[in-house]
């Protein structure tokens, strides 16, 4: 299930479990962002932090 956070009207966000770890993933067209929540994180605060300085970008190879 995705959600929206006011703010960034052109990306959408999933949080996904990825074994022992709760993963927040932003959706913007081709781009897709991730981050592993910690127990405490402020989703919001996170979400503005992955797209304001994403470290790390991988783009899907289209055929």
């Amino acid at each position: 299930m995705t959600f929206s956070i006011p703010g960034f009207d052109q990306w959408t966000f999933q949080i996904v479990m990825f074994g022992s770890l709760l993963v927040l993933e932003a959706l913007s067209g081709d781009q897709k962002l991730s981050t592993v929540l910690e127990p405490m994180d402020s989703t919001r605060a996170r979400a503005h932090e992955l797209i304001n300085r994403p470290c790390c970008s991988l783009a899907a190879a289209h055929a």
